[in-house]
């Protein structure tokens, strides 16, 4: 046992010796890495040069160690580092010219710092591609895109350019006439509102306001003709210089105000009946001048004259002084009204608003708060409507004249005033469910008035009134709504 330990012990000096002689010599020296572009030869003339924007993939390898990174260098002289093994580059053409060699280095860097003596070097021939502009519309239906308005205009855009997006400079706008100068948006808007600076002349000067933050430009739009029709033209422009072709909007009759009435037409059926009604009843107390809009005419499922957008509505709300609104869907009017009509207030404007308020409208319609009316009447349970059967509207402060149903109104909706709110008319209603028909005997206020600082700012009616000529003295009310109460003239 003790000779076979011995010579183990023998056998394992023996062997340390002669590794310890083998170990002995020079340390090898750092290898420097090796880097690889995915392609390392380009070959492109004329128009089949590569875009602008270009994706570039690398590699590297290090026979003695691993990679930290790499850097790269458009010179070969200012290096950056990364340590990613691709990267996207929108190049910058000089101006004044379409095409360009785009050089690019990249190097390895291995985990001691040692970076490859010989970087990739690869030659990108880049050719500019010509940037895209066009018109787009609001995708409502029916489609807002009015064959017809007041001189407040809103066009929208999409820009792009096949370099990326980034490579778009500005866009130049000319209102009917690319002769003119153009007035230039920045790339960052893609819409415009344009509002004429005056109502007086023909061919005028327009504010515009930009994008959805309304940022007034500090140059004019030249050249908006009224009571004609007129085209916008576009053209983006990238940051060569390179500019797109142009591209035009619909055309839109553009019409000049003369008074300072507008007669608000939201019905979708019967539109000129209802029109004429209000038309003649108006010139038969003297108001013959005012001007029209049909917010809900549709034809070939286009709105004809309603605006893009609400904004641009309400602008043209706030070209007038008074507005007269009468229409059957309480719940279009009622909500366009909302959100078109605050301004308008706010600039001292007055409205009258006739529409159908229907038995089957809940009782807490949001759309009413900017009214008059605080709350609808509810239906007590069993009744199924509320009708006015040929009866009296009965007023309710003196010199107002005693009206009539000129027709079975089969639904009636009564509603609470407001507390800066008169009740003006009272209606006797029937009330009809299970129990059959009998008399309503709760509130019946069917029009009221809002007034702010003295004066009347608001007055609406839940019938319409073309059904409440039972008596042949609609003149009489016209004359108390809107030469009395209103003002208008």
């Amino acid at each position: 046992m003790k000779i076979t330990i011995l010579i183990a012990f023998i056998f394992g000096v023996l062997l340390f010796n002669s590794c310890k002689e083998s170990l002995q010599g020079d340390i090898n020296a750092n290898l420097a890495p090796e880097t690889y572009t995915v392609v390392d030869t380009i070959i492109r003339f004329g128009d089949n040069r590569l875009k602008t924007k270009i994706d570039i993939h690398w590699w590297g390898d290090d026979k003695d160690g691993y990679l930290s990174g790499y850097e790269f260098s458009l010179d070969n002289k200012n290096w950056e580092f990364t340590q990613k093994q691709d990267s996207t580059f929108l190049i910058n053409i000089p101006e004044g010219s379409d095409t360009f060699n785009f050089s690019f280095y990249i190097r390895s860097i291995d985990n001691d710092g040692v970076a490859d003596k010989t970087p990739a070097y690869i030659v990108f021939p880049v050719k500019n591609s010509p940037p895209n502009v066009e018109f787009v519309y609001s995708k409502t239906t029916p489609l807002r895109k009015p064959k017809a308005t007041f001189p407040v205009l809103k066009f929208s855009w999409q820009g792009s350019d096949p370099d990326g997006n980034e490579n778009l400079a500005h866009y130049e706008i000319f209102l009917n006439d690319t002769n003119n100068t153009a007035l230039i948006v920045e790339s960052v808007y893609n819409s415009i509102i344009i509002k004429s600076q005056n109502l007086i002349d023909n061919i005028v000067d327009c504010d515009v306001f930009q994008g959805t933050s309304l940022k007034l430009h500090d140059k004019v739009l030249q050249g908006l003709r009224l009571n004609d029709t007129n085209r916008l033209f576009i053209r983006s422009v990238d940051i060569v210089g390179e500019t797109s072709q142009f591209d035009s909007s619909y055309k839109i009759f553009v019409i000049k105000p003369t008074s300072k009435i507008l007669l608000v037409n939201a019905y979708s059926k019967n539109i000129e009946l209802r029109e004429d009604y209000y038309v003649n009843n108006l010139q038969n107390i003297g108001i013959v001048k005012y001007e029209i809009t049909r917010i809900n005419e549709v034809i070939d499922n286009i709105y004809t004259e309603l605006s893009p957008d609400n904004i641009t509505q309400s602008m043209i709300f706030d070209l007038f002084d008074y507005l007269i609104w009468f229409g059957k869907d309480v719940g279009y009017s009622m909500s366009l009204a909302q959100r078109t009509t605050t301004n308008f207030f706010n600039n001292s404007g007055k409205l009258f608003m006739a529409v159908e308020i229907s038995s089957s409208i809940d009782e807490q319609a949001g759309f009413l708060d900017f009214t008059p009316i605080d709350s609808l009447v509810s239906m007590p349970k069993g009744v199924n409507s509320f009708r006015i059967e040929r009866d009296s509207i009965l007023p309710h402060l003196q010199g107002w004249p005693l009206l009539k149903s000129s027709k079975y109104i089969a639904s009636a909706r009564p509603f609470y005033q407001d507390i800066s709110s008169v009740a003006l008319y009272d209606a006797k209603i029937v009330k009809t469910g299970t129990f059959g028909k009998k008399p309503w005997e709760g509130k019946s206020t069917v029009i009221a008035k809002k007034v702010f600082n003295g004066n009347t700012q608001f007055i609406i009616s839940s019938l319409e009134l073309h059904n409440l000529n039972g008596n042949n003295n609609i003149d009489s009310l016209f004359t108390k709504i809107f030469i009395d109460e209103l003002g208008l003239n």
